[in-house]
């Protein structure tokens, strides 16, 4: 009887304890970080984007109305996008599958916050700030 009890133990035990074994083993001892980080990651990037957009929606109103208000928040938004993006890319390293995709939305930003600047130059807007944390 106490083998049948084995038996059973093991037939039932062992595909769990298996699976168990190997759910931690394949995800690199509890999980590697991008992967852990994944959701909050995604939610940092479509908080990056998010600045971004507002940013251009800032952008447009200075150009149709040439108040310098409206370049200083498109500037200070794109600027805060690039920090946000920035900081992603320090936090996930080369390893996380969305880093280039990430790269790419910071460089292209860097860009446009150089346009703004060049603009702000050719209108004679003083901005408040010129620096900017992430573009090289």
């Amino acid at each position: 009887m106490k083998s049948m009890v084995s038996h059973w133990i093991v037939v039932l035990w062992l595909p769990l304890a298996v699976g168990a074994v190997l759910t931690v083993g394949c995800s690199g001892g509890g999980g590697s970080d991008a992967a852990e980080a994944g959701v909050p990651l995604r939610r940092e990037i479509q908080f990056g984007d998010r600045q971004k957009d507002w940013a251009l929606v800032y952008y447009q109103s200075w150009r149709r109305a040439k108040d310098e208000f409206y370049l200083q928040r498109a500037r200070d938004q794109m600027a805060q996008a690039i920090k946000t993006y920035f900081d992603i890319q320090v936090k996930i390293g080369h390893s996380y599958p969305d880093f280039y995709t990430v790269d790419r939305k910071r460089r292209e930003s860097c860009r446009f916050l150089q346009q703004m600047d060049r603009e702000a130059g050719k209108f004679r807007v003083v901005l408040s700030s010129t620096a900017s944390q992430g573009c090289l």
